[in-house]
């Protein structure tokens, strides 16, 4: 479909924008109210799928606990093999290390005492708001520019459309 380009304007004067305004604060009002019932309904049917699946996530948990006490206590057949294999899935025993810290504060200044720099984590990224005060020869010494634009916007009046309604 082509492009139509638009020339000029349908309003003709402050009024007609004013009762554009109106129209879109009744559109948002609308939407509002469509967008309240359709979230009633979405948390009516959460709520109705999480009783219905009740049940069965606790035949689950507790068929999972019953694989789990099985192997535990056959777990003399894990010595030479990881896993073991059965019709319908497989069970095993794996090695977890997990590295626990008490304190983060404390640990990222040991790490940085002991120059273990390559075991944090930092993320680099440049800092906007506070390019904002650097002069437009700077910026665009280190690959940046600064851009103003002129946005329209509009606000509607709620109270009043309220009292309109």
């Amino acid at each position: 479909m082509a492009r139509k380009r638009i020339e000029g304007t349908t309003l003709q004067s402050w009024d007609d924008v004013d009762a554009c305004l109106q129209e879109i604060g009744q559109a948002d009002r609308e939407l509002a109210m469509l967008e309240a019932a359709q979230n009633e309904g979405i948390d009516q049917i959460k709520a109705q799928t999480k009783v219905s699946a009740q049940p069965l996530h606790d035949k689950k948990s507790g068929l999972e606990l019953a694989v789990k006490e099985y192997c535990e206590a056959n777990r003399m057949e894990f010595a030479k093999v990881k896993t073991k294999e059965l019709t319908f899935g497989s069970v095993g025993f794996r090695i977890s290390t997990k590295i626990m810290i008490k304190r983060v504060a404390e640990t990222l200044q040991a790490l940085k005492d002991l120059a273990l720099t390559n075991c944090i984590r930092t993320k680099e990224e440049p800092d906007k708001e506070a390019m904002k005060s650097l002069t437009d020869d700077l910026l665009a010494e280190v690959g940046a520019g600064r851009k103003v634009e002129n946005v329209f916007g509009y606000e509607v009046k709620l109270e009043e459309l309220r009292e309109a309604a």
